[in-house]
């Protein structure tokens, strides 16, 4: 009789703990937002430390005597990836910063829109990365 009480207060655990484990159907999708989310700030906070370079960089070119036209497209790439930089970072603080929803309160179809969002704006941060690493070589390359 022991064993019978036993086995059943270990069976009524698992099934409540089961039931607590299905009754948040969002944990997924939450856990899929904050690892994009944390994906996108991981990317822009890789490229944070390279916006000095790009000032310094365009200052340097900017101080020449003269440019030429490779010259000046070099130095118009380093301006726009700057720019770019500034125009991500406030679009985003605007959408998933910002006066949001706190991730854990999100519906099923928020967390899906917000999942969609992010991995746009991963994309966008990676394209900006690549942006940003290219202009940065060829500036430093006709510096030399």
């Amino acid at each position: 009789m022991y064993i019978f009480n036993k086995c059943r207060v270990v069976l009524l655990c698992i099934l409540m703990a089961t039931s607590l484990i299905s009754c948040d159907e969002n944990a997924e999708l939450r856990d899929q937002y904050n690892a994009l989310f944390t994906e996108v700030i991981d990317l822009h906070d890789e490229l944070m430390p390279k916006m000095s370079e790009l000032t310094n960089l365009e200052e340097q070119l900017e101080s020449q005597d003269s440019l030429g036209q490779a010259d000046q497209q070099i130095l118009e790439n380093l301006k726009k990836a700057d720019s770019r930089m500034m125009d991500w970072m406030h679009d985003f603080t605007d959408t998933y910063v910002k006066d949001r929803t706190p991730v854990a309160k999100m519906t099923a179809q928020e967390l899906e829109q917000g999942i969609d969002g992010l991995q746009g704006e991963l994309q966008e941060v990676k394209d900006l990365r690549d942006f940003t690493h290219k202009s940065l070589d060829e500036a430093t390359t006709t510096l030399k």
